[in-house]
């Protein structure tokens, strides 16, 4: 062996006698803490559970308890630089967060006590596993064969609703009904356990004792784990203490339906053949024909089938009324019929924009498929809360009933119908376009075809308001990514929220003549849309303002656009004042002779 292996060989000796000596003299030392208990897991999403942690000290020193990581870097000190006896004993909490109040990442964690007079750190043995992570229950109503959608109640033969429910527990799991046609899902009732993960859960369709309601219902899972973290199996029911997660979608929409209809939603040709379908349930029904705001039948029978064959009523254009009867439930369904020869108004049924709002359940997933919400709406479906469309009664039902006392000869369509290639033809041809009702949503081609029909000297009437404002694409039946609101409308102009509260209307200008016939003032209205800029290009012609207002805003409004016209009312209550209001009737008819010309 050489010198310098000599020297190596001896440096190897001194260190490894070093190293098992320093070894022997640590497990010889005396322990430094002493664990009484810690808790082993905790939630930093529930706030009444916390970690408790509790130690001693062996002797006294100045202690600092933090918590670490796996890696070993703090990421909350529950104690710094304390004095501490031997014989006290420190409890402390931790609720699973950082120094800043943030929930730590899911994982184990340690304590670590830091000794300052000893000049030592200790990390305790015990874990703290940390999860965070709620249950993620999933509920799938069961079916016959492969269907779509929700499943429909009453089933045949009386069978109740059943259901399978996943990702849960029967000792903590929980199972309610939630109605969800509302802004919120709102609950109903509790719905019994489940004996076993197995087994499947069942719902009569009764509450309280008696058959639900008519509309749409999702069934809803909750549960909790053994740290507190709480589930549930609609995100959108989602109660206090319970977080929305990502996972699994559920499939617990029940839609409660005893009677609907489904109309054509483009307009039938007077005197020829359309189909109105029916779900009764398998029931039979009564059907009525009428125009509508009449009580006089134009037709009736009686039937079993889903599709009703019926003759559309020959006679001027206008919406008919389909109504029927099956037991003590009701349903009506509006019609839209051209009648005979080609006029100068064009009348618009906001059909995109009902089902836009129709609180309908498409997928099965418990909650209403609308525009409003953010989701995929299909336009063929039936409309909910009886048949009638929302807001119908107090928005296009007055004007039609107005035009028909006398009788005034417009043609009729959808902007269902407008949105088809023929669309730009059927608004070209006409003198003048009435938007009635709220017509809230449009698709890209009708927002672009009625810009071009004033561009070209066409003349707009627009009943609604908060209108014209948002878009939406229409794909296969199914409107879908709605863009909106902006500030400005299809033709422009920048609209004002609308404002709730009591005002009156005095007539500001009126070079056009469209207040001509009244006495100029529009008394006790609840709310207003105010026109803040007519738009590029265009000028103010007639206005009526709110009384006593500093700003001056046009609220009833009509612009020229180069040879072309449009006369916002921008009043929400216009066509419930239609009936008693002979300003409101007077500027309706005046607004129509301008639009006829």
């Amino acid at each position: 062996m050489t010198r310098g292996a000599q020297v190596v060989f001896a440096l190897l000796v001194l260190v490894t006698g070093g190293a098992f000596f320093a070894t022997q003299r640590l497990k010889q030392s005396p322990r430094l803490v002493r664990t009484l208990t810690v808790t082993s897991a905790v939630s930093p999403h529930v706030p009444h559970r916390r970690a408790s942690i509790r130690i001693r000290l062996e002797r006294p020193d100045r202690a600092t308890v933090a918590i670490v990581d796996s890696e070993g870097e703090a990421v909350r000190e529950l104690l710094r630089d304390a004095s501490l006896d031997n014989d006290r004993r420190v409890q402390l909490l931790w609720n699973g967060r950082d120094d800043r109040g943030r929930a730590v990442p899911d994982g184990e964690y340690r304590v670590r006590v830091g000794l300052r007079r000893r000049g030592r750190s200790v990390v305790l043995l015990n874990t703290i596993r940390v999860d965070g992570t709620p249950p993620r229950p999933v509920v799938r109503v069961l079916r016959a064969g492969r269907a779509a959608g929700p499943l429909l109640f009453p089933q045949r033969g009386g069978a109740p609703v059943r259901f399978e429910v996943r990702g849960a527990r029967p000792p903590t799991e929980r199972l309610f009904l939630y109605r969800t046609d509302g802004a919120h899902p709102r609950f109903v009732t509790r719905l019994p356990d489940r004996r076993s993960p197995t087994e499947p859960g069942r719902w009569d369709g009764r509450i309280a004792g008696r058959l639900a309601p008519a509309g749409p219902y999702a069934i809803v899972a909750r549960d909790v784990d053994s740290v507190g973290n709480r589930g549930t199996s609609l995100p959108a029911a989602a109660g206090p203490g319970e977080r929305p997660t990502r996972g699994p979608r559920s499939l617990g929409g029940v839609t409660v339906r005893y009677l609907a209809t489904q109309p054509p939603q483009v307009p039938v040709v007077a005197g020829r053949p359309f189909t109105v379908f029916v779900d009764a349930r398998g029931r039979g029904y009564r059907w009525f024909l009428r125009r509508l705001g009449q009580r006089r039948l134009v037709a009736r029978g009686s039937g079993r089938r889903p599709a009703l064959r019926l003759r559309a009523p020959r006679g001027p254009s206008g919406v008919y009324l389909v109504e029927l009867i099956s037991g003590r439930d009701r349903s009506a369904a509006p019609v839209a019929v051209q009648g005979p020869g080609r006029h100068g108004v064009l009348l618009v049924l906001p059909v995109l924009s009902w089902q836009a709002r129709n609180a309908v359940d498409d997928d099965g997933d418990g909650l209403p498929d609308t525009i409003e919400r953010g989701r995929r709406a299909r336009v063929a479906r039936p409309l909910a809360g009886g048949g009638i469309p929302t807001g119908f009664a107090t928005a296009e039902q007055p004007l039609l009933q107005l035009l028909d006392r006398p009788q005034q000869r417009y043609d009729i369509t959808t902007d269902l119908a407008l949105n088809e290639p023929a669309g730009r033809a059927a608004i070209e041809r006409h003198r003048g376009v009435v938007l009635a009702g709220n017509a809230r949503w449009l698709t890209p081609p009708l927002r672009g075809r009625l810009q071009r029909y004033i561009g070209r000297g066409g003349r707009v009437f627009s009943l609604g308001t908060d209108s014209l404002r948002r878009t939406a694409r229409l794909r296969d039946g199914v409107l879908a990514d709605p863009i909106g609101p902006d500030e400005e409308d299809v033709f422009g102009a920048t609209l004002a929220p609308i404002e709730r509260r009591r005002v009156d209307l005095l007539v500001a200008d009126d070079a056009l003549g469209l207040f001509r016939g009244g006495d100029g003032l529009f008394n006790g209205f609840g709310a207003f849309e105010a026109t803040l800029a007519p738009g590029p290009g265009a000028q103010v012609a007639s206005t009526a303002i709110v009384q006593g207002s500093a700003t001056a805003d046009p609220v009833i409004v009509a612009t020229r656009h180069g040879r072309g016209l449009v006369i916002r009312t921008g009043l929400p209550e216009w066509g419930l004042r239609m009936r008693g209001n002979p300003n409101v009737r007077e500027l309706t008819k005046r607004a129509w002779a301008l639009l006829s010309r």
